[in-house]
């Protein structure tokens, strides 16, 4: 028999419905968001150092996505990372050829662009973002030690989302008690502003009232 009341298996239930029809909205909002703003400061340290090379590179990648042309995509930003790897446009196609990947449902090629932009990026929004992305995929695959180990420790600014990823990981794990833990730390630690806050309470909401454990 079950541990849990049917008004808690009713709210395990809506916490999965919600994950399953905005999951993948949410990995869009996380590249769009913060991949912007990653790009703005991009641009500034692009023009100091005046890669207008990879600039054209990047276009015809963000025009390849656009026409869902994977193969030449992945060509394309092949050589952004083999002959731009310092270029920001490098780490940004990283993220845009990930996302293409994702939602193709290429989950292989998406991890192996995140991986690279983990280890290439120069700057913290971008690192960010991907280990995020990361981390999010392997807790898809019930690969929870590769979605830790991306996770690792949070960057400057960006503690409120990882803690949130955490909340995640632990629920995908079964593990209420560390879950709450961790979203009321994301809820408490984000931006005030942040547009995150209202998924993160509704991800706290939706948690068991009682017990430690999730059952199947």
């Amino acid at each position: 028999m079950s541990r849990y009341s049917l008004e808690e298996q009713e709210q395990l239930a809506s916490l999965k419905a919600f994950w399953s029809k905005y999951g993948n909205f949410i990995l869009t909002v996380l590249i769009l968001v913060f991949g912007a703003f990653a790009l703005n400061n991009g641009w500034k340290w692009w023009q100091a150092r005046q890669s207008s090379d990879s600039v054209v590179v990047y276009e015809k990648l963000q025009a390849a996505v656009d026409q869902g042309d994977l193969e030449l995509a992945g060509q394309i930003q092949k050589t952004l990372a083999d002959e731009h790897a310092r270029s920001p446009y490098a780490q940004r196609g990283a993220l845009l050829a990930a996302k293409a990947y994702f939602d193709q449902g290429k989950l292989d090629e998406a991890k192996a662009q995140l991986q690279w932009a983990t280890q290439e990026a120069r700057l913290d929004e971008y690192e960010a973002t991907a280990r995020l992305l990361l981390s999010a995929i392997l807790i898809e695959q019930s690969d929870f030690e590769g979605a830790k180990a991306a996770l690792g420790e949070s960057l400057p600014g960006f503690d409120g989302l990882f803690h949130d990823r955490l909340g995640d990981l632990a629920l995908a794990q079964k593990d209420v008690a560390t879950a709450r833990k961790e979203y009321e730390l994301a809820q408490s630690t984000i931006q005030a502003d942040s547009p995150w806050k209202q998924v993160i309470e509704r991800k706290i909401s939706a948690l068991p009232k009682t017990g430690d454990q999730v059952n199947e």
